[in-house]
């Protein structure tokens, strides 16, 4: 196994939770509004059907780059054709967002440090 070290930029994390549209939120289109060093930038991605044996989460993995903040978050649900505005979310952070909620669940990731040698 080997360790990421890492690259110094931010990421988002998002679980989203279909009420009307399906629990899985396949279909739904994500637009991350940021402000960055150049100005403000936006950054799309769109709910696929996930995989199996390591293939696609359904949780989606946004890179921010070198983003300072999050000004807003828009989530377009496929069914109603409802389009959601998130606002207050901090980057490096995973939040759960259920379709109609606009208080998004803060999720705790648990992280870990690999020892510095591993003796084989």
């Amino acid at each position: 196994m080997f360790a990421n070290p890492g690259h110094g930029n931010h990421w988002l994390k998002l679980k989203l939770n279909g009420v009307r549209t399906n629990r899985a939120a396949i279909g739904a289109r994500i637009k991350v509004v940021v402000e960055a060093e150049e100005g403000e930038r936006s950054i799309h991605r769109i709910v696929g059907s996930g995989g199996s044996f390591g293939a696609s989460s359904l949780r989606q993995e946004i890179g921010l780059g070198q983003a300072r903040t999050i000004k807003y978050v828009e989530i377009f649900w496929p069914v109603g054709s409802f389009t959601q505005v998130v606002t207050g979310l901090k980057i490096d952070t995973c939040y759960h967002i259920t379709e109609g909620v606009n208080t998004p669940a803060l999720v705790e990731l648990k992280s870990f440090k690999w020892p510095a040698a591993v003796q084989l």
